[in-house]
């Protein structure tokens, strides 16, 4: 069999592969000694045409009884077909026919299975305007390639770290053909790479990966008509279980690699310059470069929304990462005759945006602004170096940002404030150490620390930005954004499921509770109380409104459901009130899940990402229920504060101990005496709160939990039943802490 020569490097890279970790590893496992819950592994396809109908198979552990499928757009219905018997490591896939009405808005949904154990955690479901087609195997040589349509898009895997995919595809001369190979933004554990070459002398076109996160993206004039391939792969070729899935399209649509200003005022019209591929009306700029390809470049005017609550949203339905998952913006695509462009985010700003003129490369040469305003500039060559000049009055107060990984950008951005007469620095940005979460959310991030700048005297004053790999590259990509502005003390909310490790979504059972997490950006020293709760609830689940304390960034949120609650699976919301500059103001919560399964005993920070949807399940009957009896209790910081704690017992056969821990207690409390263990006949007890005399005075959520091993059986008549363990937090009580 004649073996294409590009496919000869493999043998090199399965050297290398040899040394490299291999991911396969650290599949996710069925989760051992607990309650089942679905846990959803793989789609495929990994989306579907817009006014189509096609059939999805998805693949996890624990979906016995599939009962449906729930999108993040409700317009979106499925039917169940069949569902398989699981594998050895109890893997098991189901099938469902998917209608996508025309008017899907095109991008990425969260799609989850739910069943008897509840709902899963989400999967990327992509919502596209062109035809969609399946891998089929063997496509692992040239001579095996998969025949597919130009303008087309194909869902496959690589199912072993030697798996090559080959497509073909026939073209003519002078089309600009893009190739994107979406992983990483889809929730796959793909290091994707992909190639193009003609089959005319297998003249080699283009080969890219990591264009952004583990996603790979090229494009290449076609040199003449005729028939070209592509191939896709697992870079180092050490890669490759169902997990590895990938979202392949070949076409002449539009591509966005920036949009310039990517800040843009409330209400205002922007000018905005669009660089890319394929852009309608575009003509190329031979000074914007990416991957060595020429990008071209189209001026379009937008009118930005005022709208004072989408001010407060982010309407963006590509991946957004913890790191920015506190920014408020919106999407924008361009469109030609082969369909539309990926989406591009576009940020508010909270002053007057000013563009970096890119004559201010020296102190010199420094472009003049006023403050207050929002700076939108790019290192668009090696060695560059932004400089702007202003004038600032004694005691003024700035809060300086800086922006560039969070917007997209391959930037790693450095900022400094100086003194323009003299050149003394008098600030050079630092790196962001602190995290929202060390494992569970994690938000640390290459931009710099935000800086509260108080003007030490009147006078002129420079600032400088560059990146930290200024010296090595540089272009149309590498944007960013600088606000220097007085402090506007805001919040944002996200919310996910309990779990710190695991794909998750919440289910409450009758007679019991669930919590989520909620975590808080605190933005422009903000320090304030929050008020939170649910809303969208189902009959028999209530959520009593539950406090932020001043100052806290993260906090749980308990829902209760009712013994006679009826099974229901949806999404709900989660808001935040506050009071800012004497009005109160709410703020949605921003869902959010882990991608993949880490072992909780390495403390490996998780894989996560923004949702489209915040999920919750209600199911058959919990095996007890922990409550604190009390609603709102007060004390003195540095006093004791007894607490009632009451255990019920559903289940007839669940006879065993339950140990009681705090899972949110006010800062510097704890419980005396350390866990409490609930003993059969002994299902109420007394506990002690223990303030500290440091303990800042405020008002708290308390929430305990309790952790039992329960007698479980899949089969409710079965004789026998293994323990498995279970947690579950009890209800919520406020704490006020008084000032001794």
């Amino acid at each position: 069999m004649r073996r294409h020569p590009l496919a000869v490097v493999a043998l090199l890279f399965l050297l290398l592969g040899s040394l490299a970790l291999d991911e396969s590893a650290a599949q996710p496992q069925p989760a051992t000694g607990s309650l089942p819950q679905p846990r959803l592994l793989s789609v495929l396809p990994t989306g579907g045409k817009a006014g189509d109908t096609t059939e999805v198979a998805l693949s996890g552990i624990d979906m016995d009884d599939p009962q449906g499928l729930v999108f993040s757009h409700p317009g979106i219905k499925a039917e169940f077909i069949d569902i398989g018997k699981p594998d050895a490591k109890k893997t098991a896939t189901a099938r469902f026919k998917v209608t996508i009405p025309a008017d899907t808005p095109i991008g990425t949904h969260d799609i989850r299975i739910y069943n008897r154990w509840g709902a899963s955690n989400p999967r990327a479901f992509v919502v596209g305007d062109l035809p969609e087609t399946l891998e089929k195997e063997p496509n692992n040589d040239v001579e095996q390639a998969q025949r597919i349509e130009l303008n087309s898009a194909v869902s496959g895997t690589i199912g072993a770290p030697t798996d090559v995919d080959y497509y073909g595809f026939t073209g003519k001369k002078g089309q600009r053909v893009v190739v994107s190979c979406l992983a990483s933004s889809i929730d796959s554990r793909l290091h994707a790479a992909v190639q193009l070459y003609a089959v005319k002398d297998s003249a080699f076109l283009a080969f890219n990966r990591d264009y952004r996160g583990h996603d790979a993206l090229l494009d290449a004039v076609l040199p003449e008509d005729g028939d070209y391939y592509v191939r896709v792969f697992a870079f180092t070729y050490s890669q490759g279980t169902a997990e590895h899935f990938y979202r392949l399209t070949v076409s002449t649509a539009p591509w966005i690699d920036a949009v310039y200003p990517p800040v843009v005022e409330p209400g205002k019209a922007a000018k905005l310059t669009v660089y890319g591929r394929n852009l309608p009306e575009g003509k190329a700029d031979a000074s914007a470069v990416v991957d060595g390809r020429t990008l071209e470049k189209m001026t379009v005017t937008l009118n930005v929304p005022n709208d004072p609550q989408a001010l407060a949203r982010l309407a963006f339905r590509g991946p957004i990462a913890p790191q920015a998952s506190a920014l408020d913006g919106f999407e924008y695509r361009v469109r030609n005759a082969a369909g539309a462009s990926n989406p591009f985010l576009l940020t508010y700003a909270h002053a007057p945006v000013v563009l970096d003129n890119e004559a201010n490369d020296t102190a010199d040469t420094a472009q003049e602004i006023a403050l207050p305003c929002e700076i939108a500039g790019r290192i668009e060559k090696k060695r560059d170096r932004d400089w702007y000049r202003f004038t600032a009055k004694k005691g003024d107060v700035y809060g300086v940002e800086a922006f560039g990984e969070r917007l997209g950008s391959p930037l790693n951005l450095v900022f400094s404030v100086r003194d323009a007469g003299s050149g003394k620095v008098l600030y050079e940005s630092t790196d962001v150490t602190e995290t929202l979460s060390p494992v569970q959310f994690v938000t640390r991030t290459d931009d710099p620390l935000r800086y509260r700048w108080v003007v030490p005297a009147d006078g002129k004053y420079h600032l400088m930005v560059t990146s930290r790999e200024a010296f090595l590259q540089g272009g149309p990509r590498h944007i960013y954004r600088v606000r220097m502005a007085p402090e506007r003390p805001d919040f944002r909310l996200v919310v996910m499921p309990l779990s710190a490790n695991s794909p998750d979504a919440c289910v409450v059972r009758q007679g019991g509770h669930q919590a989520y997490t909620v975590f808080v950006w605190r933005q422009d020293g903000f320090n304030g109380d929050i008020t939170i709760q649910a809303e969208g609830l189902p009959d028999g689940v209530t959520c009593p409104s539950q406090t932020i304390a001043a100052g806290a960034r993260q906090a749980v949120l308990v829902v209760a459901a009712a013994t006679d609650a009826p099974d229901w699976t949806g999404s709900i919301r989660v808001t935040g009130a506050a009071t800012l500059d004497g009005e109160k103001v709410v703020r949605e919560a921003r869902p959010a899940s882990i991608t993949w399964l880490q072992p909780p005993q390495l403390n490996t920070p998780a894989v996560c990402r923004l949702d489209y949807s915040l999920a919750l399940a209600v199911r058959e009957q919990a095996p007890f229920a922990l409550t604190i009896m009390a609603e709102k209790m007060e004390i003195k910081a540095g006093e004791k504060l007894p607490l009632t704690v009451k255990l019920d017992r559903h289940w007839a056969d669940f006879k065993g101990n339950v140990q009681v821990t705090a899972l949110s207690l006010p800062p510097n409390t704890n419980l005396a005496g350390g866990p409490i263990t609930l003993a059969p006949g002994k299902d109420e007890t007394k506990v002690t709160l223990d303030t500290k005399p440091n303990t800042l005075p405020g008002t708290y959520t308390v929430v305990l939990r309790g952790q039992a091993s329960i007698p479980f059986a899949r089969d409710p008549s079965a004789k026998t039943k293994a323990n498995v363990t279970m947690t579950q937090p009890s209800g919520a009580i406020t704490v006020t802490v008084l000032a001794k």
